[in-house]
């Protein structure tokens, strides 16, 4: 029998071949309660996964902003700082909150993979400002480097093993 790390290791090898080059079109949608949320006011996000049987979702927030909480399952959730990604199975809709900061505005952005139906692609962007007003980008705080160049799938990919490795070890 493999120990849980080598689990762990197998998982992740074996969801990154489900990961396809192929992109197609958008099969996730994304709502908003408000696009222009009061100071520190707490907005519901809401994600449509019609047609995910088995995949995630990563969602990006604009910095300043902060992931307040979801009614998804805990062992299907990972928050990376400004990244937030969902392991989806069966589900068709995906809700989680998030709280504004003092001032600021920027873009939701967000991917999402379906492992058995081999697609994924981009959400399309959801812009939010505080109190409606626009910041300028270049006074913004900047992603450190490393953050910039990880992809939004290495922290899908440890949401599912994880969730996988899991599953795997119960009886």
């Amino acid at each position: 029998m493999i120990g849980l790390p080598a689990n762990r290791l197998f998982c992740i090898l074996l969801l990154s071949l489900f990961i396809p080059a192929a992109v197609c079109g958008a099969s996730v949608t994304r709502t908003l309660s408000t696009t222009e949320p009061g100071v520190g006011e707490v907005f519901v996000v809401s994600l449509s996964t019609d047609g995910i049987d088995l995949g995630g979702v990563v969602e990006t927030l604009p910095a300043g902003y902060a992931f307040a909480g979801t009614d998804h399952p805990d062992d299907r959730v990972l928050v990376r700082g400004q990244k937030i990604g969902f392991a989806v199975m069966n589900e068709t809709r995906i809700t989680y909150t998030v709280t504004a900061p003092t001032s600021g505005s920027g873009d939701i952005t967000g991917t999402w993979e379906d492992f058995l139906g081999e697609t994924n692609g981009e959400i399309a962007p959801s812009h939010v400002a505080v109190d409606g007003i626009e910041t300028d980008p270049e006074k913004s705080a900047e992603k450190p480097a490393a953050q910039e160049a990880a992809s939004p799938f290495a922290v899908l990919a440890a949401v599912a093993a994880l969730l996988i490795a899991g599953r795997g070890g119960r009886r």
